[in-house]
């Protein structure tokens, strides 16, 4: 099984990185697929938020809006430094793997944060306590466990450690290595290439070998998963789950359909009986493939949920 934790630290990097961009230099932009030879080629995991492409969405804007409510400390600091996520960051990737379990994930020293946008260079000189090197004329921040540096217009975050192997690859000096052309990142290729990258917000996974046989018990084994959010009117979920083979899939539909009725009498409990009713499992081949759309009345409800849960309770 994955545990949540494994992510804990790369989504505190990812926090970080946000936090540094405010206006500055020109902004690049995408969907994130032009940054594959920018990542190592034992990726097992990549996510991408392309803020550029959903930053219209209303929906988003006040969900994030709601978050930074919940958040003062943080929307505090943002104000302070004059910085706005939702206007100045364009592309946020994170890529990671290297691990035989999930359960290490945390343990990477692969992972690597891209952020592309409109990102104050001056901001790293200016970290307290932060260390400086240089290598191959880029000079490289490095504060507790973490690496930064600017690689032309774009922002890296690595593992301490991680930033020399990081700029080779940025560089465009170590493309053999590379999740874009290496072998050794042929699984997380194929895992791409059933990827929806044109959504707003999407990751790719591939199942390490440890977690595989966690699977058999099942009845179905996956090889990787990968699932889409896109900001619209309301907010549309989809999941790819690519199985070892047409059976497979069969199961593990078979499997979720049993389990349909009991999903969807609690989530219409909770007020989400509209995404209940939304609910699709379908076998595509040897793929299974889920779909949910959330409408954003229900999405307060969720919202709100978080709130009470991370403020102990309901307001009196």
């Amino acid at each position: 099984m994955i545990k949540h934790h494994s992510l804990r630290r790369p989504l505190a990097l990812s926090a970080f990185g946000l936090a540094l961009c405010a206006a500055a230099s020109p902004a690049l932009a995408g969907d994130g697929t032009n940054l594959y030879p920018m990542m190592a080629q034992d990726t097992q995991i990549v996510v991408v938020f392309d803020v550029a492409d959903a930053r219209d969405s209303a929906l988003l804007q006040k969900g994030f809006d709601k978050l930074m409510a919940m958040q003062p400390d943080a929307k505090a600091k943002m104000t302070e430094l004059g910085i706005d996520p939702m206007k100045d960051v364009d592309t946020v990737a994170l890529a990671g793997g290297g691990v035989k379990d999930f359960e290490d994930m945390d343990k990477s020293k692969s992972m690597t944060i891209i952020i592309e946008g409109r990102l104050p260079k001056d901001k790293l000189a200016e970290l307290p306590d932060a260390r400086t090197s240089t290598y191959k004329g880029v000079k490289i921040y490095s504060k507790d466990d973490t690496d930064a540096a600017f690689v032309g217009d774009r922002l890296f975050f690595t593992k301490k450690g991680g930033m020399k192997a990081q700029v080779d690859l940025a560089q465009g000096k170590a493309r053999g290595k590379s999740l874009a052309v290496s072998g050794k990142a042929k699984a997380m290729r194929a895992a791409l290439a059933t990827t929806d990258t044109s959504a707003d917000l999407w990751m790719a996974i591939t199942i390490p070998e440890a977690n595989k046989k966690d699977m058999k018990d099942a009845g179905f084994v996956a090889n990787s998963v990968s699932a889409g959010a896109n900001f619209t009117a309301n907010l549309a979920l989809a999941v790819r789950v690519d199985t070892k083979d047409e059976a497979g899939a069969k199961k593990a539909v078979e499997m979720i359909q049993a389990q349909l009725g009991q999903v969807t009498a609690g989530l219409g409990q909770i007020g989400l009986s509209k995404a209940a009713k939304s609910i699709t499992v379908v076998q595509d081949k040897a793929a299974l493939k889920m779909g949910i759309t959330v409408t954003e009345a229900e999405i307060n409800t969720l919202v709100g949920m978080a709130g009470m849960f991370a403020g102990g309770g309901a307001t009196p």
